[in-house]
């Protein structure tokens, strides 16, 4: 009987595993891909790749990537290691992490003054006081990716 019962034992967990499905390759977002995007993918862990124009001086902690060369640029913030290796200057990088938002304020010529001000409901956001939509990653890992 622990014969016949180790026998079903070992086929189920054999159907099982072989049953399996595979799992769904990952989409790797580009950094345009992602100010596409980014609203729909603030907070999930998603892959960005671009070509990392510089590193912080101060530890390699953070990472710029661009996807093209007029695009928009990208941070990834070194969370769950230590810092980015400075080969990855100039290269293809491939960092996992979770995406986040911030609004950042848009530069004003120095004569604009800044006042405390507020708008009627509705009302579109003047030159003084306009922002926009920043994105930045809290990277978990990251490869960099060699050309074959």
């Amino acid at each position: 009987m622990k014969k016949i019962l180790f026998i079903l034992a070992a086929s189920l967990m054999t159907f099982t595993a072989c049953n399996k499905q595979q799992a769904q390759p990952e989409v790797v977002y580009s950094v345009d891909e992602v100010y596409a995007q980014g609203e729909n993918l603030v907070g999930d862990t998603i892959l960005v790749e671009g070509n990392c124009l510089h590193l912080c001086k101060h530890g390699g902690k953070k990472a710029f990537l661009r996807s093209s060369e007029e695009g928009e640029f990208i941070r990834a913030n070194a969370v769950e290691f230590e810092s980015f290796a400075g080969e990855c200057i100039n290269n293809e990088v491939r960092v996992r992490g979770i995406l986040r938002a911030m609004e950042v304020p848009v530069q004003q010529p120095q004569e604009a003054k800044v006042e405390e001000h507020q708008h009627e409901e509705g009302e579109e956001a003047c030159g003084v006081c306009s922002t926009v939509k920043k994105y930045y990653i809290d990277a978990l890992s990251y490869e960099i990716i060699v050309a074959e």
